[in-house]
């Protein structure tokens, strides 16, 4: 399965749930959809690019269409995700607080399978209370491991190095 395979597969699953939309209608907004993903241009400098491979960032409908992918992803796995005291996720980024080993090696080994069933990789950090130091950044806050508050943890402004130069 593609990263778009996914994201039309989503698509059709959240219309279906989630509208009143025939199912002509459906069909119609998932066939412009894929039009749309496999024929995104974008500059930089005087060369064009088509996009091959999943979605650009920042086009006009990217964070619509991975908050509904990533949403399809992950509710086969629910009942997984529920063991954390606190799960956390804005579009593609996730952010979850476990109280013990077991449960966070559950939620990560859960979370591998259903992305790579989708054809998608992620990328773990992770910090842990046990350990003096650790942080991880979750969209421009920085979670910081600390033996010096009651929580374990602290949070701090954290500003993207890419955003900082001037990019987004």
């Amino acid at each position: 399965m593609t990263n778009r395979d996914t994201v039309t597969k989503a698509l059709e699953c959240a219309l279906k749930k989630h509208s009143d939309y025939s199912a002509e209608a459906r069909k119609i907004i998932v066939e412009l959809n894929k039009i749309c993903l496999n024929n995104v241009v974008t500059q930089y400098g005087d060369q064009l690019y088509i996009q091959k491979n999943g979605i650009i960032t920042g086009d006009n409908h990217s964070f619509s269409l991975t908050n509904i992918a990533v949403h399809y992803i992950l509710q086969p796995i629910a009942d997984v995700l529920n063991e954390a005291e606190l799960f956390c996720r804005f579009i593609d980024d996730i952010i979850w607080i476990s109280t013990s080993e077991i449960s966070n090696e559950c939620i990560r080994q859960a979370l591998t399978s259903a992305f790579e069933n989708s054809g998608l990789e992620l990328t773990f950090r992770q910090a842990c209370t046990a350990e003096k130091t650790g942080k991880v950044e979750f969209l421009d806050v920085n979670h910081c491991v600390t033996i010096e508050d009651d929580f374990g943890f602290v949070t701090k402004d954290f500003v993207n190095p890419q955003r900082r130069e001037g990019n987004s």
